[in-house]
């Protein structure tokens, strides 16, 4: 939303967290309770919701949805981040004397040769802001599990680190599992496994440029095509006899497309036993038109350019509208024709996440029964998706304490 370096940054590290979100997400028990959401102390405006397993149990306005699990990957096996990651090691300790680096290197878990290396300041970069450490490819390598933990995650404080401010992160006993069925011989998964370490309670992977020089060109492309699936849904509604067809029209017919959505709805809970249908034929045509897509194969030269705001913004509009590319008028728009929703989001809210300084990180279009319309990133390598909830709020707030998040409604859909 913001084109400086800081957000770019940002976007391209929200890319590497929602590649390996969904195993994040197998090992924390972040969940949207629809109505009140926390992560960490991140906040929403939305009301507590009802206990009663009687309310619980009932059809939700949506209806009935399937969800299916895929790994969306590049075929051409692009990644957004490969001017980043596959920079010579450089590691930048940021606003640090010669004394404290000593002192910090030598408290680490290391070896005697490689404190020798590591404090020998003809490998030092000295300057305004720090202290710039060039490591040798041999000591990367060396580096034990807890050393590499301890050195990484002081890196990890400054934005100039980039491949450890935004590591690769798995569960610590779901690595095997990431790698079973991308095709790398065991040898080599053995490999990436020696440059792993662990922080907050997850293992990560950060080291890729050093990778790159061992694994053949096949190899190297089956681990990038690992590491960066994005993990999105397909989605099925599935409409009973006895469903409530009204409602269900009112729901998916928001913007003004109920009839357009009557006959087929309509058309299902006639069925014999219902029947079940992929939700992007509900989806307005803007969505439906890029939902796992990738916006390099486009051929609109403002495809690469379409951030999430852009996406938001435009997701009932049949000519998508690129007075949106201006944050200005994307803001004005917001405070005039939008309010906020204090009940449970519904189709077509967007979704807009703040950090703790107030600033918007994300915006993102709620679908249905805790699922978004998404695009993590500024930049083309990066599909347009459907997430989880948890799952989006965790790419962007999974190093965020004070974070909030506001649901929007467009005045007349209200």
């Amino acid at each position: 939303m913001i084109n400086d370096k800081r957000t770019r940054l940002l976007c391209l590290g929200s890319f590497i967290l929602g590649a390996s979100i969904t195993l994040l997400a197998v090992a924390t028990a972040a969940m949207w309770m629809v109505h009140h959401y926390r992560l960490g102390g991140l906040q929403t405006i939305v009301d507590a919701g009802d206990s009663n397993p009687a309310t619980k149990a009932k059809v939700p306005a949506c209806g009935l949805i399937e969800p299916l699990e895929i790994p969306l990957a590049n075929p051409d096996g692009g990644f957004p981040d490969e001017k980043e990651r596959l920079q010579p090691p450089k590691w930048l300790f940021d606003k640090t004397s010669e004394a404290s680096l000593t002192r910090f290197l030598g408290s680490c878990d290391l070896r005697e040769v490689e404190k020798r290396v590591l404090l020998d300041k003809r490998t030092w970069m000295i300057n305004s802001n720090g202290i710039t450490v060039l490591p040798p490819e041999q000591v990367v390598w060396s580096l034990s599990h807890k050393a590499r933990q301890q050195i990484y995650s002081v890196l990890a404080k400054s934005s100039a680190n980039y491949p450890q401010c935004f590591p690769f992160r798995f569960p610590v006993d779901a690595f095997d599992l990431k790698f079973k069925e991308s095709g790398l011989p065991v040898e080599q998964i053995e490999k990436i496994k020696r440059l792993t370490y662990t922080n907050a309670g997850f293992l990560c992977f950060t080291d890729l440029q050093a990778v790159q020089k061992v694994l053949r060109p096949d190899d190297f492309k089956d681990l990038v095509s690992s590491l960066y699936a994005v993990p999105t849904y397909l989605l099925r509604l599935r409409v009973a006899p006895d469903a409530d067809v009204d409602s269900l029209i009112k729901y998916w017919g928001k913007g003004g497309r109920e009839k357009l959505v009557a006959p087929l709805l309509t058309a299902l809970s006639h069925t014999p036993g219902g029947g079940a249908i992929n939700i992007s034929y509900f989806l307005p045509p803007f969505a439906r038109l890029r939902l796992y897509t990738y916006p390099e194969d486009w051929q609109d030269p403002t495809a690469p350019k379409q951030d999430c705001f852009f996406t938001a913004m435009n997701f009932f509009n049949d000519i998508p509208d690129t007075n949106f590319f201006n944050t200005a008028y994307s803001k004005r728009v917001l405070d005039t024709e939008y309010v906020a929703v204090k009940e449970e989001p519904a189709f077509g809210d967007i979704v807009t996440l703040f950090n703790g300084a107030g600033d918007p990180v994300h915006t993102c279009v709620y679908i249905a029964d805790d699922f978004v319309f998404t695009k993590n990133g500024v930049n083309a390598a990066q599909p347009w998706v459907l997430m989880r909830m948890p799952d989006m709020l965790m790419i962007y707030f999974a190093h965020e304490t004070s974070g909030k998040m506001l649901v929007l409604r467009r005045k007349d859909l209200s």
